[in-house]
């Protein structure tokens, strides 16, 4: 498959901390002035660094697709039963509602949190890890979808966006390991409702 190459744009910028400026590398211009060095806004380092970080929020987005679909494929069983043969208000509901654009992740979430109360399909601490977990994948997937990727010289890569004001995430190998870590929980969370709810249902 080919590989392809859009055009992007990159902000970096250089936090200068003007109180304790390192004079030890500073010269004398031909008019006599003082230049001090302030380092290196961009190298090969900070654009593979860039680099990475768009990679994984595009795994972001596709990810959470991933979790919005397992979403999708809870509520058709709840409200649908499971498929025995193809049904036509099935193909139906599940196309003009649970994949449509009006019913937002938010409204899964939420519509979620009602089934699983409603069924007791998570027990004890699972039902709120699962909506935390639901919540932040959220606010992930905004922040990549709308926001934007930048690098500081004391911040490094950090994604700048807006969700009811300016916010940054700073993309540290912590950040991205406790993405990883929330991902997994939801997904196993999600299918332990799903099995829990294929055990209620009737012959089963």
């Amino acid at each position: 498959m080919k590989d392809i190459k859009l055009p992007l744009t990159q902000t970096v910028s250089i936090t200068i901390d003007t109180q304790n400026l390192d004079y030890s590398n500073a010269v004398e211009n031909e008019d006599g002035l003082l230049v001090v060095p302030l380092g290196t806004a961009m190298n090969s380092e900070i654009s593979e660094s860039m680099e990475k970080a768009r990679a994984n929020g595009g795994k972001v987005l596709y990810a959470t697709t991933s979790i919005e679909q397992q979403l999708e494929g809870l509520l058709l069983r709840y409200f649908m039963g499971p498929f025995v043969k193809h049904d036509h208000r099935r193909d139906v509901f599940e196309r003009e509602i649970l994949q449509s654009s009006a019913l937002s992740f938010s409204s899964k979430k939420e519509l979620i949190s009602k089934v699983v109360n409603h069924e007791d399909l998570l027990k004890g601490k699972k039902k709120n890890r699962l909506q935390s977990a639901l919540k932040s994948i959220m606010g992930w997937r905004n922040a990549f979808a709308h926001g934007k990727v930048q690098h500081d010289n004391r911040k490094g890569c950090f994604v700048k966006y807006y969700s009811g004001g300016s916010k940054e995430l700073n993309l540290t190998d912590e950040f991205w390991t406790e993405l990883e870590s929330v991902f997994k929980d939801c997904s196993e969370l999600v299918n332990e409702a799903s099995e829990n709810l294929e055990t209620k249902e009737p012959n089963q």
